[in-house]
């Protein structure tokens, strides 16, 4: 049985095209075209009617292209992830992870819609942009050792920590030092609160820097002391 445009990768639709004219644009300037709408006014601004006034079509012409929404933010995600570098492999997973962590991090703010959009997208609606990163994500944790399941375990788990913090920066989150803010040495005067009190007491609990970008990496490096023996750090380092 044939599958239907709706059960197919909107990447193998080629091989089975919808009746009617020919394609008048490429996928990638659709895509285009809905994440500048997107970046400007967030995904409430797409619908096919706008996307189709921008490309200078017809509203029902776009159905060639894809299903609806879904489909649009799969093409969205696909187009955004091809702004990723990809530095070679260097065998140390840590620094290999982190460098394409810290790129995740920035497309999301590039891109506030991304988090929303990347809930909707499953492994059947993967571009070849969103495979590479899977690809490259896989090559850094395989040099640990694991086994498939792992491996893409541990690329969910770690994907997922980048998409939650997106949306904990998104609402404004900020962790500042207990340098620089007051508020919990008032209220520790305020109540009984053994273990935070002892444990801000000493000198380097009280001054040891924290910020952003602070929480983001440690947050990493739990995951992957999760995923990995020996927190992905090869032996002897």
């Amino acid at each position: 049985m044939t599958p239907t445009a709706s059960s197919t990768s909107l990447w193998l639709r080629g091989d089975d095209p919808k009746p009617g004219p020919r394609r008048s644009y490429t996928l990638d300037e659709v895509a285009d075209v809905c994440v500048r709408l997107a970046d400007a006014e967030g995904l409430n601004a797409l619908s096919m009617r706008r996307i189709a006034d921008d490309l200078g079509t017809a509203a029902a012409s776009l159905y060639r292209y894809v299903d609806g929404k879904k489909d649009l933010l799969a093409l969205m995600v696909n187009h955004v992830a091809a702004e990723y570098d990809y530095p070679p492999l260097t065998g140390d997973v840590c620094i290999d992870v982190f460098a394409m962590l810290d790129q995740a991090r920035a497309l999301h703010r590039r891109h506030p819609w991304l988090r929303e959009g990347l809930g909707e997208v499953v492994s059947l609606n993967l571009g070849p942009n969103s495979m590479r990163y899977l690809d490259h994500m896989a090559g850094a944790l395989v040099q640990a050792g694991l086994d498939a399941n792992a491996t893409l375990m541990g690329i969910s788990l770690l994907s997922g920590w980048v998409r939650a913090f997106a949306g904990l920066e998104a609402a404004g989150f900020s962790a500042p030092s207990m340098g620089e803010s007051d508020h919990i040495p008032k209220m520790l005067a305020h109540g009984v609160y053994p273990h935070l009190t002892a444990l801000l007491a000493t000198t380097e609990s009280a001054t040891t820097p924290v910020d952003n970008d602070a929480v983001f990496r440690a947050g990493i490096e739990a995951l992957l002391f999760g995923i990995i023996p020996g927190g992905g750090r090869p032996s002897g380092s």
